[in-house]
């Protein structure tokens, strides 16, 4: 019997790693275009980071490239410059606040894994910071600290530090980044965070839920002993809603209500990349009303607002509008959306609306008894805004749409529900005072920090670099995509191919062989 065993190439490769790097906006004064070799001749920077994703799930990732802060000096950057679009060669964005990514301080935390190696919703130690440097990678490894793992698949990779040892970064470290865009809009302000149940007397026991608009990146940090909540402080929504629909049995332990057993003060604020945070809100609950007490819940909407009453867009535009329905039992409430001109802006029936064409539209939202409408003005304006795609189903990874970078999907032993029972302590309802303090460390440390400087650092400045025209600034809205896209790379499919014709010309060459050999043997 002829046994030949073989592996294909596959036909299918991702897409491929930047060829170099474009840094425009009205942010910088000087953009310009560098090559690879350009930005490997730079001052290299090297580092271990912590991070954690959105599932959530610890992640150690040790990488080496180019500050960000010496890119944008290179190119000018403004004082006034607000915001930092980051577009990978596969055209899905990230957007971060300059205060956020420049001006915060970030860090690694080498003790973050100390109370649980892999669950993100149990806080590690802070104690021992580092100061570290965000970055565009050439090199890098995932789930290693060694330098010796690093390679450039993912380059050019936006990697940084953490601001808080709970805080989620690894959804903005994105892969190919071929363009910078530095812009001097305003960011937005996230949303405030809502409760299930508004303030008041309430039953004993009552669980009250904290929500926003995506509850996704968008993160909800509360306290309950009156003080201000800031990101060092708890977390409500640790599992971003990408995953809700694979987790539904356990999602309340997760992102566990908080339950009303005595007077209870929750204030709350989301903090997320991209966008300022929210205003803090308060929700003070007493526990002690009876069930017959209770106010009949009738179900019947009562008025109906959106969030955005006037909103100015780029052609391409992709914005969420969010309705809010009066109601004490909202959430058997449908709505039906509509567009005045679909010509200028579609929407669909969640509410995302999507500018095609120049002009001014009307996005409407009608409860479905056609008692209460609300309005939106959209103001569509000439020019093509950053590659954006509107949210998918939340039925899978793939079918996600609230950022770029793809957070894979943790195997059964890695998942914090197959973790022992003892490693879930963590309190859901926690005072600031039981949170982790801002690190204390502020300071590089030579034994996780290797600078490898180069004498042709200084010759990249009177290199030929293309200066590009300024792009004119304007308000972004930007929708981003949890998948990354796999592109068809011919020649790899050619010389799978090859490769293909190969293994089939030896396997027909061998099984002639082993019939002419059996045909001796029978004659014989």
């Amino acid at each position: 019997m002829l046994s030949i065993t073989f592996n294909l190439l596959p036909l299918l490769s991702p897409a491929e790693a930047a060829s170099g790097l474009e840094i425009t906006g009205d942010g910088v004064a000087n953009p310009l275009s560098l090559t690879l070799s350009d930005l490997q001749e730079m001052e290299q920077y090297q580092h271990v980071y912590s991070t954690i994703n959105t599932w959530p799930s610890k992640k150690l990732y040790v990488a080496q490239g180019v500050k960000l802060k010496d890119l944008l000096a290179l190119a000018g950057l403004k004082e006034n410059a607000q915001l930092i679009i980051f577009t990978s060669s596969d055209g899905y964005s990230v957007t971060l606040t300059v205060k956020e990514l420049l001006k915060d301080k970030r860090y690694y935390f080498p003790y973050f894994q100390e109370n649980s190696v892999n669950d993100g919703t149990i806080p590690g130690s802070p104690r021992d910071a580092v100061e570290v440097q965000p970055i565009l990678a050439l090199l890098s490894a995932e789930s290693s600290k060694n330098p010796a793992d690093m390679n450039d698949m993912d380059a050019l990779l936006l990697v940084c530090g953490q601001r808080a040892v709970s805080e989620q970064t690894n959804s903005i470290f994105l892969k190919y980044i071929s363009k910078i865009e530095v812009l001097t809009s305003k960011p937005s302000k996230w949303d405030a965070p809502r409760a299930n149940i508004g303030s008041g007397k309430v039953a004993e026991g009552t669980l009250i839920e904290l929500s926003n608009k995506r509850n996704d990146t968008d993160k909800i940090y509360y306290t309950t002993d009156g003080s201000t909540p800031t990101i060092n402080s708890p977390i409500f929504n640790w599992s971003a809603s990408r995953w809700w629909s694979q987790r539904p049995d356990s999602l309340n332990e997760i992102n566990k209500p908080i339950e009303i057993k005595k007077d209870t003060l929750i204030k709350a604020i989301t903090i997320g990349p991209g966008k300022e945070d929210s205003d803090v809100v308060t929700f003070t609950y007493q526990p002690g009303l009876k069930d017959e007490d209770a106010p009949v819940k009738s179900g019947s909407p009562s008025g109906l607002s959106l969030d955005e009453k006037l909103v100015n867009l780029k052609i391409g535009s992709v914005i969420e509008l969010t309705a809010i329905l009066d109601s004490d039992n909202n959430t058997e409430q449908g709505l039906i959306w509509s567009s005045s001109d679909t010509r200028v802006a579609t929407v669909d029936n969640h509410g995302w609306v999507t500018v095609v064409g120049q002009g001014m539209a009307t996005i409407t939202a009608k409860t479905k008894d056609g008692r209460f409408t609300a309005s939106c003005m959209v103001n569509a304006s000439a020019g093509v805004s950053s590659p954006s795609l509107p949210p998918q189903s939340s039925s899978s990874e793939s079918q996600v749409g609230t950022q770029q970078n793809p957070e894979v999907l943790p195997a059964p032993q890695d998942d914090p529900l197959y973790q022992p029972e003892k490693e879930r302590t963590v309190a859901s309802v926690a005072s600031s005072s039981d949170t982790p303090e801002p690190p204390t460390a502020s300071t590089t440390d030579d034994k996780w920090e290797y600078l490898a400087k180069k004498d042709k650092t200084a010759g990249l400045y009177t290199t030929n670099i293309a200066v590009q025209p300024q792009e004119p600034g304007g308000q972004i809205y930007e929708l981003k995509v949890d998948t990354a896209a796999l592109q068809l790379q011919m020649e790899t499919k050619i010389w799978s191919i090859y490769i293909l014709l190969v293994y089939l010309s030896l396997f027909i060459f061998g099984a002639i062989n082993k019939y002419i050999e059996y045909t001796k043997e029978v004659a014989g």
